[in-house]
């Protein structure tokens, strides 16, 4: 499924609110648990712009980072935050924190926050679960040619490299 970016965004923003409602409302916290669910779901994407910093240095090109020219750049996929990995120890740790309730909530509407931004990737983006293992990427030494199909690299970046 191919959306424009501005759906996509609006799809994260919303599925972000509605999991930290669901966290917050659970424990009468609505307000931290949409804050949480923000930052898991929606802020994840920050990773996008550490990814473009990464690949361009401090020279900053709203038209080439809205084109995701870093990817094409570098043939890489870093994305530190797009990891399934964070999923068990965020709950680890909100599980030693569970005594400390505003530190439990805001870990478990972050949790589900990423979670859901995760699924909803693999949906929209077409792409496997196991794309988005930061371990199954390093393995890979993060080479985009080596993460996507021919026809996944060719939709995201262009002619497949020889």
């Amino acid at each position: 499924m191919h959306l424009p970016l501005a759906l996509h965004i609006l799809i994260h923003f919303i599925l972000a609110v509605l999991a930290g409602w669901l966290i917050g409302r659970h424990f009468n916290k609505i307000k931290l648990g949409i804050i949480a669910g923000i930052f898991g779901g929606f802020l994840i994407d920050l990773d996008h712009v550490l990814e473009y910093l990464f690949t361009f240095g401090p020279h900053f090109n709203f038209i080439s980072f809205f084109a995701g020219q870093e990817f094409l750049a570098s043939n890489r996929i870093l994305l530190i935050f797009h990891a399934w990995e964070y999923i068990p120890a965020l709950l680890i740790i909100a599980l030693i924190f569970r005594r400390r309730k505003n530190i439990y909530i805001f870990l478990l509407a972050l949790t589900l926050g990423g979670t859901i931004h995760l699924a909803a990737d693999c949906l929209i983006n077409n792409y496997l679960p196991r794309n988005y293992s930061l371990i199954y990427r390093a393995s890979l030494g993060f080479s985009a040619s080596r993460l996507l199909t021919p026809e996944q690299y060719e939709e995201n970046f262009g002619p497949w490299p020889d």
